[in-house]
């Protein structure tokens, strides 16, 4: 099971390489809202999502999500939570 280090890292990654097309060189931290000021749209988030399944092995938002994301940590949080009900 990845480590919750490894998840961070996984998601900040991915929206690096999302912002870095974009040519938005400031890289996200974990506390950087997820709000449209943070300069993606929805097919973006499709796609961060479609990469971290590829490296993390799920979509946490299959089933839905019943919480409000409004940090990346929120978004981390998501993850975390499936991998432990994934690997229980």
């Amino acid at each position: 099971m990845p480590t919750a280090s490894d998840v961070t890292g996984a998601i900040l990654a991915a929206i690096l390489e999302s912002l870095e097309m974009k040519g938005i060189a400031e890289p996200p931290t974990a506390n950087t809202p997820v709000d449209a000021r943070l300069g993606l749209d929805s097919l973006d988030w499709a796609a961060i999502v479609v990469r971290l399944e590829g490296v993390l092995g799920i979509d946490p938002f299959e089933e839905g999500v019943d919480r409000e994301l409004k940090t990346i940590q929120d978004i981390v949080g998501v993850y975390e939570d499936a991998l432990r009900r994934r690997d229980g």
